[in-house]
């Protein structure tokens, strides 16, 4: 998936899995560089320009957007991410548009269009992923999953790391696992509520404030 301006997302094996980055393309003033010195590239190219693109990318993207934004501004984020989840299918759909984010956001991308959509369609590919995977793993929260980490980040202001696996069985921060949104379900997590609706305990805890009953019918 490329962007107007060279932005794109693209997936490779890592670890024997299949991993998502976005890498950014040189920015004017650089090209104009490499064009009149063409030696500069091996300079620019050992600069950060590919990322993984999984959760440990957006969330603390989302987080430093957040902090540049009113109250009235972070409500609007989130309700975008909102509209945005609720289109998610099981399916990729091309015509899902995320321009609209440039409105909340343009600032903080300086009204790079093209970087700013490709941003939010990495989340819009983390909750596609989920819904995907919840053939798998039936009792997921699925794209909700990433609705509420992104949530924790711009309404309450949680740390990046925290948000991350807030929703997850797995409790552990790990930037080399960075797509691993489930975990085997094993020991003692489900001890407290029986593994109710296939909730482990801190699942029903965190993510339904403790009332395992909330877990029916979510989407």
């Amino acid at each position: 998936m490329t962007f107007k301006d060279g932005t794109r997302i693209f997936y490779e094996e890592k670890q024997g899995r299949t991993q998502r980055f976005i890498e950014f393309p040189y920015n004017p003033q650089e090209l104009k560089m490499i064009k009149e010195n063409p030696i500069l590239k091996r300079f620019f190219d050992s600069k950060v320009r590919k990322f993984n693109a999984g959760k440990y990318y957006y969330l603390p993207k989302l987080y430093d957007i957040a902090c540049d934004l009113n109250e009235t501004q972070r409500i609007q984020l989130y309700g975008e991410l909102k509209e945005l989840h609720d289109k998610v299918g099981k399916e990729y759909d091309p015509n899902i548009k995320c321009k609209g984010f440039l409105l909340t956001c343009g600032e903080y991308f300086e009204g790079n269009i093209a970087q700013c959509t490709a941003f939010f369609m990495t989340i819009y590919l983390a909750m596609l992923d989920l819904e995907v995977n919840k053939e798998q793993y039936p009792h997921s929260l699925g794209k909700t999953m990433v609705l509420r980490s992104c949530e924790a980040v711009i309404l309450k202001n949680t740390n990046p790391e925290e948000a991350a696996v807030m929703f997850e069985k797995k409790h552990k921060y790990n930037f080399e696992n960075d797509d691993a949104y489930y975990s085997s379900e094993t020991d003692s997590r489900y001890e407290k509520y029986n593994g109710y609706n296939g909730y482990d305990d801190d699942t029903i805890d965190i993510g339904f404030d403790g009332y395992p009953e909330a877990t029916w019918n979510v989407n």
